[in-house]
């Protein structure tokens, strides 16, 4: 796919959570194509001088006229420039990156994401949703707690829809689960993905969150039996 790079300025912040945020910027060249699950670079100014970082893509490639990258933010010097930006603000896209893509023919899949390890999943559910994909998706979304589940409103709202087959199933982990939860709790784990779904040696298996939720989830699903070949991981650093 051809790399493009523009200029571009903030248009428009969303508060997903208590700590994350979800940062759209218009596109501002032609021939601007990536495949959901895939990453750009993004510079900003901090303090007079150029900052550069990398997000995957949270909007779809079929929401056209933005990108969007969704972010927790943490108290890194980049993080907190990015908490302080406002609408008009300028910015230098340049991209795509990465491999960790949907496959170009059905499948059944699964995705495993940890916190804000959903983003590069919305993009890749977004997009299998609006263009009508066979393919059969399952989400396991680990959090600490409902506040913190980002995307969640969209998530629920999918799993009405019709058209491609999307199930969901929520886990939380950490204190204050509320009354009458209905999900499941405690951390993924070969029990958990096992119980969820039986058909795991089916699946091609996408894993997205910090590094050590990302290497533990690996390892379990290896202990499965899962072949490597059938294992896709995206680790965001700096999240552990």
């Amino acid at each position: 796919m051809t790399m493009w790079q523009f200029e571009t300025e903030l248009a428009d912040v969303t508060q997903r959570t208590p700590s994350i945020k979800s940062f759209r910027f218009p596109v501002r060249a032609k021939g601007v194509r990536y495949r959901s699950g895939q990453f750009f670079f993004i510079t900003i100014l901090i303090d007079g001088q150029e900052a550069d970082h990398h997000f995957s893509f949270s909007s779809s490639p079929t929401e056209k006229g933005f990108i969007e990258f969704t972010k927790r933010l943490t108290g890194s010097p980049f993080s907190q420039a990015l908490g302080k930006l406002q609408p008009g603000a300028w910015a230098r896209i340049k991209g795509p990156f990465g491999s960790f893509v949907l496959p170009r023919n059905p499948q059944k899949l699964s995705f495993m994401g940890g916190g804000i390890g959903i983003t590069p999943l919305r993009s890749m559910i977004r997009y299998s949703l609006d263009r009508r994909l066979p393919h059969d998706i399952v989400l396991i979304y680990g959090n600490p707690n409902v506040e913190e589940t980002a995307f969640r409103e969209e998530l629920e709202a999918i799993k009405g829809l019709p058209g491609p087959s999307v199930r969901i199933e929520h886990v939380l982990s950490g204190p204050g689960i509320p009354d009458g939860w209905k999900g499941r709790t405690g951390f993924m784990n070969s029990q958990l993905v096992a119980e969820v779904m039986p058909d795991y040696m089916d699946r091609l298996h996408y894993i997205s969150g910090p590094p050590k939720m990302v290497a533990a989830i690996k390892e379990q699903m290896e202990a499965l039996g899962c072949p490597l070949g059938r294992i896709k991981v995206d680790s965001f650093t700096g999240y552990d």
